[in-house]
């Protein structure tokens, strides 16, 4: 069992560098959790849409990691709970009333019924016109609306990914779309950019931010003080955007297509 599916979701996490996946046992409950290893100084534990993570310095060892994770456990077992309930309370239905957030903004659905086999969107201000030959078949019109915003997404992270790469003044590189729900986005070591479609929820200064962090990695396949210099530059201000990118996480629509 993985850490994600202790909030309802279905990805497996990737490593990164300096990170480690291992599970600890507490009592009769098996907890996936994550070493992070950087230059830090001390140890901390993080639970977030990550999953449970135990930050440290690069001479971390597993013993010490275990070490704070079972002096904490009482702490660990409550927050992964009340994440997993989180989640679990957090879907967005299409035929609700809550709005979806769409570059930071809320836009409200309207369902049009329409004689057409496919399903056709309309974005106008703040709204976004869903027509459909089935208007209370609420999976197929996710489905749906799914496909529209990954478009949507893709357009626009390739104008961003240009924008920001003529400022390394490197070649455009290959871009796709990712779903994972642990990352933002990736960098192969070939030079892929992968971006999380769900960024499109997000306002555009932070998809901006998560686009120059993964370019970034271009040029330093880690997370060095000269890493971050390189995205400094292309991104001003980009500690404050990082720190502001967390605090949109919970906010985002969990929107069922199976």
């Amino acid at each position: 069992m993985n850490f994600l599916r202790l909030f309802g979701l279905k990805d497996t996490p990737a490593s990164t560098p300096g990170e480690q996946h291992r599970s600890i046992t507490f009592s009769d409950r098996i907890v996936p959790y994550s070493i992070h290893r950087s230059q830090r100084r001390r140890l901390s534990l993080t639970i977030d849409h990550r999953g449970l993570r135990v930050l440290g310095p690069m001479s971390l060892s597993i013993r010490q990691a275990e070490a704070m994770l079972f002096e904490h456990e009482t702490w660990v077992l409550s927050k992964l709970d009340a994440w997993r309930n989180e989640r679990h309370t957090c879907n967005w239905r299409v035929s609700g009333q809550a709005p979806l957030l769409l570059f930071g903004e809320d836009h409200r659905i309207v369902i049009v019924p329409h004689s057409a086999r496919s399903v056709h969107i309309e974005r106008e201000d703040h709204l976004l016109r869903l027509h459909t030959r089935l208007p209370g078949d609420d999976l197929a019109n996710q489905r749906a609306l799914v496909k529209w915003l990954r478009a949507e997404a893709l357009a626009h992270f390739e104008h961003r990914v240009a924008h920001y790469v003529a400022k390394l003044g490197a070649p455009m590189p290959p871009l796709s779309l990712s779903q994972a729900r642990t990352r933002w986005g990736s960098c192969t070591s070939a030079g892929h950019i992968r971006l999380n479609w769900r960024l499109i929820h997000l306002p555009e200064p932070l998809i901006d931010y998560v686009v120059a962090h993964e370019l970034g990695h271009l040029v330093e396949m880690n997370h060095s003080p000269r890493f971050w210099a390189i995205v400094e530059q292309i991104y001003p201000g980009c500690q404050a955007a990082r720190k502001a990118l967390r605090n949109h996480i919970r906010s985002l629509p969990d929107i069922a297509i199976r």
